[in-house]
């Protein structure tokens, strides 16, 4: 018997934190801005104090402790003191958390999202430099999502 897994539901904590795109590239459910209650798998929020903050708010109604996919806002800066702070206290309430790398490149094409759609059925070494770190990152969240998923079974059964 193969164990089917549900395509992970992906919603953001505000538009404009690239839930479409991770949906998309995840081939997963785009539930667009997330709702209080409604299940989530992976909840999106930007590198940023207020975005990690609306995923704090967000998380005191979601059903079970989602992942947490933070994407960068800015190519290759590390992450403000604050907003590192705010992220350590977030831990507890999430499975994990997944750092997103922003491709620089993707701010100068119409639709980055049908890009990310194909990374994870490339081979990293026949991936763009500038895409393998986004693709390890893509491996990363789909090894938490099989993980959660296999949590949640083992919950049932």
């Amino acid at each position: 018997m193969t164990d089917v897994i549900e395509p992970p539901i992906v919603a953001g904590v505000q538009g404009g934190v690239g839930t479409t795109l991770l949906a998309r590239a995840l081939r997963g459910a785009d539930h667009r801005i997330y709702g209080a209650r409604n299940p989530v798998d992976v909840l999106v929020c930007r590198s940023t104090v207020h975005s990690v903050y609306a995923a704090q708010c967000a998380l005191q109604y979601t059903q079970g402790p989602p992942i947490l996919a933070v994407v960068d806002d800015t190519p290759s800066a590390n992450w403000g003191q604050n907003t590192t702070n705010k992220l350590r206290l977030t831990e507890p309430h999430v499975q994990s958390i997944v750092r997103i790398p922003l491709v620089s490149e993707w701010r100068d094409i119409e639709s980055p999202s049908s890009v990310a759609e194909q990374v994870l059925v490339e081979a990293e070494a026949d991936l763009p430099k500038s895409l393998r770190p986004f693709a390890r990152s893509l491996h990363e969240l789909v090894d938490e999502i099989l993980r959660q998923s296999s949590t949640r079974r083992a919950r049932t059964a």
